[in-house]
């Protein structure tokens, strides 16, 4: 009897170390999230996410009503117009830009604490999971690993347990609930992959693959996927958790193209286009599929705009048409004939500008002294 009672007190002990370092894991682990939880609630823009959310509401509203004047009053077509805008003008193109510029801000303002908001809220969750919150920090919400050994034996697991009672990732305390993956699609030939999700869940994984068939028909395609952020693509695996890397074409593609590899569908034809003769000696269009052959349909001949025939060309013969006689002199006047230079006459004017000689046409100028005479 001493020797059992020895043995169940030494199993007593060993339980209870294993129940402390289990508790001691859960301080640890709340311990964490408090801190985390109150950094975001020191966020100053989540701490003015209601006003600064009126405020872009606000200034949504007046943007669009100086954008509206600025339209109404014809500012903006003398802007198109390459004109000047008028003081008036200028005053309501300044406020718009001034009001874009706040605008701006306070969305910025308010986005970033819309991304605090859904980090504070998983901070929230993972505290009610791990009952830090309750009972001094309580666990009757652990998994399985996060147990004591007398919860495991007697099953006092609560129905609110996220992990369904498994392990998550070996008892490290992470945010296991709210992990993403990015899904690629991989062609088996060469390894070449792209992107299909960029964040979806692992329980979604599945609904890619159709998507990723349905873009490369006439290749082996499987659905690889890895988690986002946290991984890169050489650790991905598919859906049966078998790596990329254990891929005999992994990253082949990077080394050597496979020109046969390719996800583009080669067009097919089912039938064929010939030219045939009919009866009257007419020329008709005639289609052939899979055996049976039919004429293609005539134009409709009220739409057609009938070519007239080009007119022949005439060949006009050349008259000669004398011209008009010198107007006569009137009382007192005299005619001057002009008189044509005879043809030998081919002496030609020069004159000397500077060190340069150049020929005048026309008369003489003071200007310009001759230099001498050629032909």
């Amino acid at each position: 009897m001493s020797i059992r009672a020895l043995l169940l007190l030494i199993l007593a002990t060993v339980l209870f170390a294993l129940d402390v370092n289990t508790a001691y894991a859960q301080s640890s682990a709340c311990s964490r999230l408090e801190r985390q939880l109150r950094q975001f609630d020191r966020n100053g823009d989540f701490q003015q996410r209601d006003g600064n959310s009126q405020a872009a509401r606000q200034l949504a509203r007046d943007v669009q009503n100086a954008e509206s004047r600025y339209i109404r009053d014809g500012c903006n077509d003398a802007a198109k117009a390459g004109q000047t805008l008028s003081p008036q003008c200028q005053q309501v193109a300044r406020e718009v830009l001034r009001l874009r510029r706040d605008y701006a801000a306070v969305s910025q303002s308010v986005n970033s604490a819309g991304a605090v908001a859904q980090q504070r809220e998983a901070i929230l969750q993972e505290l009610a999971r791990f009952g830090c919150n309750a009972n001094g920090g309580s666990n009757a919400t652990f998994s399985n690993e996060r147990q004591n050994v007398f919860d495991r034996i007697f099953g006092t697991t609560t129905e609110g347990d996220f992990s369904n009672g498994q392990v998550v990732n070996g008892g490290d305390f992470g945010y296991q609930g709210y992990r993403t993956v990015r899904t690629v699609c991989v062609r088996l030939s060469d390894g070449y992959f792209w992107p299909i999700s960029y964040s979806t869940l692992p329980d979604y994984v599945g609904n890619d693959m159709g998507q990723c068939k349905a873009m490369c028909p006439n290749e082996q395609v499987e659905i690889y996927y890895y988690d986002n952020p946290g991984q890169e693509p050489e650790q991905m695996r598919n859906m049966f958790n078998q790596a990329y890397t254990d891929l005999p074409t992994a990253f082949k593609y990077r080394n050597a193209i496979d020109m046969s590899a390719s996800c583009k569908v080669a067009p097919q034809s089912d039938g064929t286009l010939t030219t045939a003769t009919t009866a009257d000696g007419q020329s008709r269009a005639m289609i052939d599929v899979q055996g049976v052959a039919f004429p293609l349909p005539l134009r409709d001949p009220r739409g057609q705009v009938p070519v007239l025939a080009a007119a022949a060309v005439q060949t006009a013969s050349l008259v000669d048409v004398p011209l008009p006689r010198p107007r006569p002199a009137g009382p007192g006047e005299t005619v001057a004939r002009v008189v044509a230079p005879p043809p030998g006459d081919s002496q030609l004017r020069l004159v000397q500008f500077g060190d340069k000689v150049v020929r005048v046409v026309g008369p003489d100028t003071p200007y310009a002294q001759p230099a001498g005479a050629g032909s």
